[in-house]
């Protein structure tokens, strides 16, 4: 057997013909040779109503991705499984803290987002027009995002725990007409209740919010209000008789828009699209993952960040795969949650952050002693750097050395993973704390402030050399914000390519933690 954390103790040869294997190297040398061919196999992974007729129309900062062709994100997670005999596969199963448990069919969560896509036409929504949703991660959420895709409406996700405030600029940024939302939301088995958040915001007259509905979870929820509030079950009788047919997306039309999840005073609106959006969280999921239909895959995280969008609802059903979401604490109601969650779905994949992994520590290994954790092929982190004890921790206390922890790293501007150890095309060796090799198409350096390559070991920058086809291609209502947060403060002396071709992300990096 195998031991990762043996392996990873050995020593780290930067090197990159010692460090990447042959399958690894051909597809890293494919997307550098002729990025349009690789690109272009990359689409025809995913299902296109019509063929796109460019791959790439670039004109830094401005670029487009397969420009003419037309898919839909919806669509590539429930119809064309359905279609192809997968309806009777699971694909999602929800749990939360109380113990409660639902699981969808693929024909089952296709029939439910056709009924909110229907519902979301019955009162007035359409192409184009925004979507908020204040909601835990739980079905009816994920099956809201789904519709709204599927018509072409783009949504807004708002964090469940964020307040007020946070809420009340996010719907105003967006510029959303309608607010699907719950009573309450479970935090360690108490009901915390959010609709009062939401009424606060929509009683703001300078609030875009037209319509409001509301998914009562306990009997004792507060009364509805008649001019503003209708309940779910109301929201779905209104779509009985409408439509619910799929839009055809040019491949650019925005699918949803994301605040990102820093701590500047103004949030900014990250917009991701159809089409390269899921080409490449699909291509990730591939490289990165390992994703397979047969998978029953679990991401710790919340529907309100990227995370919950990419590797809770999207890529796992692009896929085919089973997606677990968990609405709640992932040591309530005991430290031995987790474990058992992995246990009774049996799980294959799992998604985490290092401050879960951090979380669990606290308890030791011995909650994780007491259930069967032999499914797990595999186990992922993101977030922040996976410090090496941690790390240690869950590789030899918690799976006993037996399957790779490995951590890698991204955030909302990228839709997916940027930097990683590619599990599903060829696993390296493991370096605690380092998020390791760019993913394929991924071109990168690391700068100092002035815009210099950093040297070996330095702290730096992480600049983004050209476009990939997860990057955000704009910031929601302020393109102008968008070329001065990202284009204009990465110019600066460069290796290779020019200033104009430089994408500064949010993240500050290491020379040694992205070891490639």
């Amino acid at each position: 057997m195998q031991s990762y954390y043996k392996a990873a103790e050995r020593a780290f040869d930067r090197r990159m013909p010692d460090l990447v294997n042959p399958s690894v190297r051909a597809i890293m040398t494919e997307a550098e040779k002729d990025p349009d061919l690789f690109w272009s196999k990359e689409a025809e992974k995913v299902h296109w109503f019509r063929h796109w007729d460019r791959v790439l129309e670039s004109n830094i900062p401005d670029f487009k991705w397969f420009v003419g062709g037309t898919t839909n994100l919806s669509y590539n997670c429930l119809d064309r499984h359905v279609a192809g005999g997968w309806g009777d596969h699971r694909a999602l199963i929800a749990e939360n803290e109380l113990g409660q448990k639902r699981v969808y069919t693929y024909r089952e969560l296709f029939e439910q987002v056709k009924g909110v896509a229907a519902s979301l036409k019955g009162i007035g929504v359409g192409r184009g027009d925004r979507v908020a949703i204040y909601m835990p991660t739980m079905p009816e959420a994920i099956i809201s995002m789904l519709a709204a895709t599927r018509i072409g409406a783009v949504h807004l996700v708002v964090f469940a725990g964020f307040g007020v405030g946070a809420l009340a600029d996010r719907i105003k940024m967006a510029g959303a007409r309608v607010l699907l939302t719950a009573d309450i939301t479970w935090r360690r088995g108490s009901p915390v209740p959010i609709l009062g958040i939401a009424r606060e915001v929509v009683r703001d007259p300078s609030s875009p919010v037209k319509k409001v509905v509301v998914l009562r979870r306990l009997p004792e929820s507060p009364r509805l209000q008649p001019d503003s509030e209708i309940s779910w079950e109301e929201f779905l009788e209104s779509g009985k008789g409408s439509p619910s047919d799929v839009e055809r997306m040019e491949a650019n039309d925005p699918a949803f828009i994301l605040p990102t999840s820093g701590t500047t005073a103004k949030p900014k609106l990250v917009v991701h699209v159809h089409g390269g959006y899921q080409v490449w969280i699909r291509s990730a999921g591939e490289w990165i993952f390992g994703l397979t239909p047969q998978d029953v895959w679990w991401s710790t995280s919340d529907i309100g960040w990227i995370v919950g969008h990419s590797y809770i609802v999207y890529a796992p059903l692009l896929f085919g795969s089973t997606t677990i979401a968990y609405e709640g604490a992932l040591d309530h109601p005991g430290p031995d949650t987790f474990y058992r969650v992995v246990e009774q779905n049996r799980v294959t994949g799992v998604f985490t952050s290092p401050t879960a992994v951090r979380l669990l520590m606290r308890y030791g290994s011995e909650p994780a002693k007491r259930f069967n954790l032999g499914t797990a092929q595999r186990v992922f982190s993101a977030g922040e750097v996976l410090n090496p004890p941690a790390w240690a921790w869950f590789q030899k206390e918690v799976f006993g050395d037996r399957i790779p922890v490995i951590d890698h790293m991204w955030q909302t501007e990228t839709g997916g993973p940027i930097f990683g150890n590619p599990y599903g095309i060829g696993l390296l060796r493991i370096k605690p704390g380092s998020a390791c090799l760019p993913l394929p198409g991924v071109s990168a350096e690391i700068r100092n402030q002035d815009g210099s390559v950093a040297g070996k070991s330095e702290k730096g920058i992480v600049v983004l050399t050209r476009p990939f086809p997860g990057m955000t291609p704009t910031i929601w209502a302020d393109h102008a914000r968008y070329i001065k947060e990202y284009w204009e403060r990465s110019r600066g002396s460069s290796s290779r390519g020019t200033p104009a071709t430089s994408m500064r992300t949010d993240t500050s990096g290491s020379a040694a933690d992205l070891t490639r």
